[in-house]
């Protein structure tokens, strides 16, 4: 794989384009970097075993603060209101990879307060 130019070698060659190719350059950036950010919010399925606290985007994921049913038929959060009953609220990270959305665990606290 080829290694990207440095940013002031990028710099002097941007330098030297006429106004209408940085237009150029500068829409197709914008273009680009929307490609590449994840929305504020993904589309996530939303599912009956889940209550939303919260939802913030950090660092290309998008983090919710959620609590949920376990699935026990004994366990106490089986009935009820799920935001009063269930387990947590944990947050979990969701992110979209090879165009398949992925999601990981990631505990009481987020990374945004981890220091």
């Amino acid at each position: 794989m080829a290694q990207p130019p440095d940013l002031a070698s990028l710099y002097h060659l941007l330098d030297r384009l006429s106004l209408e190719q940085k237009r150029e350059v500068r829409d197709w950036l914008a273009r680009a970097i929307a490609a590449e950010e994840l929305p504020t919010v993904l589309d996530i399925p939303q599912r009956s075993n889940i209550a939303v606290a919260e939802r913030r985007h950090y660092e290309g994921k998008t983090y919710q603060h959620e609590k949920r049913r376990c699935g026990k038929a004994t366990c106490r959060c089986s009935e009820g209101n799920l935001s009063q009953v269930g387990h947590g609220p944990y947050w979990y990270a969701y992110w979209k990879e090879n165009g398949r959305l992925r999601s990981q665990y990631i505990g009481k606290r987020p990374p945004w307060e981890l220091g």
